[in-house]
């Protein structure tokens, strides 16, 4: 079957047990940069002054595209693109739920809670088709490290996979793994974007990366 965009970031911020681990604090902040990016190729929304802009107001017919949308679209004042991510996160739209469950029903995982003492409950998601997820795997180790042409999701892609500390989880056992690792640093440095959209990646990949580090600093002071 064909993953969307943000349903192949969602699966591979899991690992094969179905625990997000330690990308589940940072994949809230990523999958936000990747729902902004997916709503400027859309042409709903375009990046200036370091701040979001509506150019397009109407219905995406994605449900996740459209609640952000919709709370980019309701704001009565400008919010840089690093606070706008942190709003889309801490707005609490279940974002990241929506995605899991779209992948429950095409049966790629399942759901399983936990309780501790009826106090602490805990959920992960176990892999119904790992086939999905080792081609996934395969098919971006085999596009980075024999060099062929990314696409513009391939590389915010791997900017998120970067910035959310999925890069080991899932290709740690793969021979080429080093090589691997360093080309995707040398891709997301960004030292000279050559289009316009990678320059929008670049922002993002900044903002997503600043928006990780202040909840950081938040959660220990």
């Amino acid at each position: 079957m064909e993953l969307t965009f943000l349903q192949k970031i969602v699966l591979l911020a899991l690992d094969d047990k179905g625990w997000f681990g330690t990308a589940e604090h940072k994949i809230k902040f990523g999958l936000a940069g990747a729902i902004l990016f997916e709503l400027y190729l859309q042409g709903r929304i375009g990046f200036a002054n370091e701040g979001v802009t509506v150019l397009d107001p109407k219905s995406t017919d994605n449900v996740v595209l459209d609640r952000v949308l919709n709370l980019i679209k309701t704001s009565k004042k400008p919010h840089s693109l690093r606070s706008w991510i942190q709003r889309i996160v801490y707005k609490k739209l279940l974002l990241r739920k929506t995605i899991l469950k779209q992948l429950i029903q095409e049966k790629i995982i399942s759901k399983e809670e936990y309780s501790l003492m009826m106090v602490f409950y805990q959920t992960k998601y176990p892999l119904l088709n790992i086939g999905v997820k080792r081609k996934l795997q395969e098919e971006i180790y085999e596009s980075i490290v024999s060099d062929k042409p990314l696409t513009e999701h391939d590389i915010m892609l791997l900017s998120v996979m970067n910035n959310c500390k999925m890069v080991r989880k899932n290709f740690g056992g793969f021979i080429l793994y080093l090589k691997l690792r360093g080309k995707i640093n040398e891709i997301t440095q960004f030292k000279a974007p050559k289009t316009e959209t990678e320059e929008v990646i670049r922002l993002l990949q900044t903002a997503i990366s600043r928006a990780i580090m202040a909840s950081n600093v938040s959660i220990h002071i």
